[in-house]
């Protein structure tokens, strides 16, 4: 989370790292404002009666049916071609397979493949890209290039530039599978297919990938079935089709060669409800195009007409995105189907896909909602009970109000068990955006408009003079940090649910000098890895109180909420602090998110947007005092965050002997998807896996005032060098009057 340039919040999903959010850079995401995404794209071929793509169409003229309900369509582009092209533009794969393939059929696709490139003087509008399947193994022919007379002069020499794939235990010369291949050629060709695929998911765009090979089983040679069983065989069916999607491939299967045409078996593609109707298939070249909205062609026709053909479906195209329905199984199958509300036009896109019960963030039902009471009575019941098994009780509840920080504390001391301790600030913390207990709120009589302006005027007068003023100091900050491990399914690490547990913690000196903040963690602090990422928050030092100052400078922004009880030091008639709410939409937001990692690319790209927000802020009613702030951001629809929000106490410490207001504590959530990887075979590719929630609990003590101190030295001797002192134990919150 980050402001403008006077100051910074930071929240952030990632390993050592910051962020500086400039008016530029804020210009910039202004332009480009953030539109909500689904989890799931598709990306969908109109065509007339004709085959000829259709253009012009808007996103009411479509319905997408889930499993035949309406599923709502999050965000929709239109790409016409010469109007609107996508940017990175579509790509188009060509893979020439030979495989075991008579000597005339293979030149034959050869000769094919370089008239089309060589056509309209070897100019493409999409960068084209050449694999070849032949014997030793699948070769990239040339890099991607617009210029179609450079990669047909590749192909004629045969100038295979790298080796991607070659075939363990196979050489040129190899005889089929029947007799003594390693691989049967069905299962390279798939393999193949594997290979280019989790390449091109680190690529960002629509890819349309025209194979032009044999036409026998799952590839080249004869269709053999394979030993794995059946849950291995729907793994394999599950991992394809999510890999085709999440690559945005396209695929297309020109047979060449096929005497006798197999079949396509249409109850293959229904998908695969279970492991039990599991079947290689379903991996049927032919199978995998018709499912990933391509196209099985006749090359008993002209083969460069029919590739021709293939190209034009990139030419006009639509994207749209949503949300998957709820699974109630892993590896549930959903059918897919887009209507065109226009008569004479038929839809190609992905006729189904795989749910997964983590699509969604659900609650987990054996979590057992209570209320700070019943917490009390649990920790009362737990007594004498070994610290795991406290700790077990306690990770499975949720409370439905705020744990304030002074039970917290209390109860934490009568808690043996470090675990125990843990799973109490955990779930206390979880808690820290929910409302206190009715026990905790003042039955006193809302404030008329006259006196709640006042209010609001002298928290406003405090934050733009008071907080200005406060002094350079020094504190010792330690930071908690929580994290929640997911529960992966097959294809990643074998590492079971563990619900949110202390990870690590670290103590560190925050200096505040001249408005900013510097964090020294000293020489001997160990750096995180980049693996293991966290949230880091700067700026709470003051700074982050220019929220509530820019909340407070829009007239009706802040509204009021209730009267808490306050601590007995906090002013006012009635001794209790008045809590305001407020909202601020994206529009006028400088609240901007940034995080990592996005499963795209290599796995640890960024993300960055300027969301809305809305929290509260709770103020000492005589002095204009912040003494609580919340900020929970605006997270509808937008993928990978479900949350990021952040919360502050303020109280009086007192340095040099004045009595100034900062923070004591703070604790900081985010929950966001985390990044799965999906590996078949010696191939894998990131994917967003389930929802898990990272959270820091940070309290601040050991306050002193930052100053220069000098002497006097007699004889020129040379003092000894004295060692800074050791920060001062926790202190309670000072008596002194509050400054005004």
């Amino acid at each position: 989370m980050i402001w403008d340039e006077e100051f910074r919040l930071v929240t952030l999903f990632l390993g050592l790292t910051s962020l500086v959010c400039t008016q530029q850079t804020i210009a910039q995401m202004r332009a480009a404002p953030h539109e909500p995404d689904g989890l799931l794209r598709l990306d969908v071929v109109v065509t007339d009666k004709s085959g000829t793509p259709v253009t012009g169409l808007d996103s009411k003229d479509f319905t997408l049916l889930d499993n035949g309900q309406p599923s709502r369509i999050l965000s929709f582009h239109a790409f016409p071609g010469i109007s609107a092209r996508p940017d990175p533009p579509v790509e188009f794969i060509l893979v020439i397979d030979t495989l075991y393939l008579p000597p005339r059929l293979a030149t034959a696709e050869r000769e094919a493949v370089e008239s089309l490139l060589r056509k309209n003087d070897g100019h493409f509008m999409q960068p084209v890209s050449i694999f070849e399947l032949v014997a030793t193994g699948l070769w990239a022919v040339a890099q991607p290039s617009r210029d179609g007379n450079a990669l047909a002069d590749d192909l004629t020499h045969s100038r295979e530039i790298s080796l991607v794939r070659s075939h363990r235990g196979s050489k040129a010369g190899d005889v089929p599978y029947s007799m003594g291949v390693k691989d049967p050629p069905s299962l390279e060709a798939l393999k193949a297919l594997g290979q280019i695929a989790t390449a091109e998911r680190r690529m960002p765009g629509r890819k349309l990938l025209v194979w032009v090979g044999p036409g026998w089983g799952v590839g080249s040679g004869a269709y053999v079935e394979g030993a794995a069983s059946r849950e291995d065989t729907l793994y394999a069916i599950v991992w394809f089709s999510t890999l085709l999607r999440e690559a945005r491939i396209t695929l297309y299967a020109l047979s060449v060669g096929e005497t006798n045409p197999s079949p396509l078996c249409l109850n293959c593609l229904k998908g695969v409800p279970s492991a039990r109707q599991a079947s290689f298939m379903s991996l049927y070249r032919k199978v995998l195009a018709v499912q990933s909205g391509g196209r099985v062609l006749d090359t008993s026709y002209d083969l460069v007409s029919q590739i021709e053909s293939c190209i034009q479906d990139a030419n006009a195209f639509y994207t749209l995105s949503f949300d998957p329905s709820t699974a109630n199984h892993r590896d549930e199958y959903h059918d897919l189907r887009v209507q065109i509300d226009k008569p004479g036009l038929t839809a190609r896109t992905s006729t189904g896909y795989y749910d997964q019960p983590y699509y969604s963030d659900q609650p987990d039902p054996a979590t057992k909602r209570v209320t700070v009471d019943q917490l009390e009575q649990v920790l009362a019941a737990a007594h004498g009970q070994p610290d795991a098994e406290v700790a077990r009780q306690l990770s499975n509840l949720e409370l439905t109000e705020r744990l304030s920080s002074t039970k917290l504390l209390s109860w934490k001391a009568g808690l043996n068990g470090t675990k125990a301790r843990q799973a109490l600030v955990a779930l206390a913390d979880a808690s820290a955006f929910l409302d206190p207990p009715r026990a905790d709120m003042l039955a006193d009589a809302t404030p008329d408009l006259f006196d709640q302006k006042l209010m609001l005027s002298r928290a406003l007068d405090y934050v733009n003079k008071t907080i200005p003023k406060l002094p350079n100091f020094y504190a010792a900050r330690t930071t908690a940090r929580y994290d929640e491990t997911p529960q992966f399914d097959k294809g990643n690490t074998d590492i079971g649910y563990e619900p949110l547990h202390m990870a690590a913690s670290v103590r560190e000196t925050v200096l505040y000098r001249n408005r900013a903040e510097v964090v020294d963690s000293g020489p001997k602090q160990k750096k995180a890895k980049a693996e293991q990422p966290y949230l880091i928050v700067y700026g709470t030092f003051g700074p982050i109180l220019n929220l509530v100052r820019d909340a407070l400078a829009v007239p009706g922004n802040l509204t009021w909420s209730r009267w808490e009880k306050g601590s007995r030091w906090e002013k006012g008639e009635n001794g209790g602090r008045a809590v305001f709410r407020y909202t601020v939409p994206a529009a006028k937001s400088l609240y901007s998110v940034a995080g990592c990692c996005l499963p795209d690319g290599d796995g640890t790209g960024g993300f960055e947007i300027l969301a809305g927000y809305h929290g509260e802020v709770a103020i000492e009613p005589a002095t204009g005092a912040v003494l609580r702030f919340e900020a929970e951001a605006d997270l509808q629809h937008y993928v990978p965050l479900l949350s990021a929000d952040i919360m502050i106490e303020y109280g009086p410490v007192e340095m040099g002997g004045k009595a100034y207001i900062c923070p004591l504590r703070s604790v900081s959530i985010m929950r966001s998807r985390s990044v799965a990887f999906l590996r078949e075979w010696d191939e894998g590719f990131k994917t967003y896996g389930p929802y898990a929630t990272r959270m820091n609990d940070i309290s601040y003590n050991s306050y002193h005032l930052f100053r220069a101190e000098s002497r006097i030295l007699t004889d020129f001797t040379a003092a000894p060098e004295e060692k800074s002192p050791a920060p001062d134990p926790p202190q309670a919150p000072s008596q002194t009057p509050i400054p005004q």
